[in-house]
């Protein structure tokens, strides 16, 4: 995870924040920093599964931590929850940061994908916030355990320690393999080139990429599902980067990849 390590984050984000951004843009720069400088700040509980758990749930196809065993300090991610719709109600003014909410609830559903009422409030919105409340509980396990995670033995489209669906990836420089993105808790695992992680669809002939103009990043593209994944090429030159941040730095290539028919498969911001 040195590709996302804390302080490339950060100083990453700081040559962001000092150029002129589009609003799309500004608003999640503006929640990946409420997330980093909550990192330094997380204690975690010794609930974390052991090697022996790990190894029996990634043989079976589960993921590494369940969400009992999360156990994000409440009343900081109640903090966070509101921080973040405070941050969002300045380009939506309707969202109301104030209001109560169910927040263990609609984390529970959210981290195990599971629809739950949102009381009114827009769904992007309330998966935005609860993102940003979680992910610096999620960012330090997924720390502790993707070491502990055998890279053989996970070859899924879904990140091995918390199943998020990846929204970015990277070709590594020493070999090109494919290691894809998690958003959720900036785990990177290997996978295949020549399969859609999406769908698993591996007919080659309805699998591509298109480039940007400098070549560096690729958008990768499935027929059978129509969906689309974004990657850097690290072996272009392009190794000072922040992972976690590339997929902010590259909405533009989702828009292309729109016009061009294929949705993002990443469902879980």
């Amino acid at each position: 995870m040195g590709s996302g390590s804390y302080e490339k984050v950060l100083k990453k984000l700081e040559e962001l924040e000092s150029t002129s951004l589009p609003e799309s843009i500004e608003l999640y720069v503006r929640l990946a920093r409420l997330q980093m400088e909550a990192r330094p700040h997380i204690k975690l509980k010794e609930t974390r599964p052991s090697q022996q758990d790990i190894d029996e749930r990634v043989g079976l196809g589960i993921i590494a931590l369940k969400f009992d065993e999360l156990q994000p300090d409440w009343a900081m991610a109640g903090k966070l929850f509101k921080q973040a719709l405070a941050i969002i109600g300045e380009y939506s003014p309707s969202i109301d940061a104030g209001s109560d909410f169910p927040l263990r609830q609609a984390v529970e559903s959210w981290y195990n994908k599971q629809s739950f009422p949102h009381d009114g409030l827009d769904e992007e919105i309330v998966n935005a916030a609860i993102h940003s409340a979680v992910k610096p509980f999620l960012a330090r396990r997924a720390q502790e355990l993707l070491p502990m995670i055998r890279q053989e033995r996970w070859r899924r489209g879904c990140c091995p320690v918390c199943g998020g669906t990846p929204n970015f990836s990277y070709l590594d420089a020493e070999s090109g393999a494919r290691w894809l993105c998690c958003p959720r808790c900036d785990a990177e695992w290997l996978f295949q080139r020549l399969e859609c992680p999406f769908c698993g669809n591996i007919k080659q002939n309805e699998l591509s990429y298109f480039k940007d103009e400098s070549g560096l990043y690729r958008v990768y593209t499935c027929e059978g599902c129509k969906g689309y994944l974004k990657a850097i090429d690290l072996r272009k030159g392009g190794r000072d980067v922040a992972i976690p941040l590339e997929w902010i730095k590259t909405l533009d290539l989702d828009r292309q990849a729109c016009e061009r028919g294929y949705q993002s498969g990443e469902i879980d911001k």
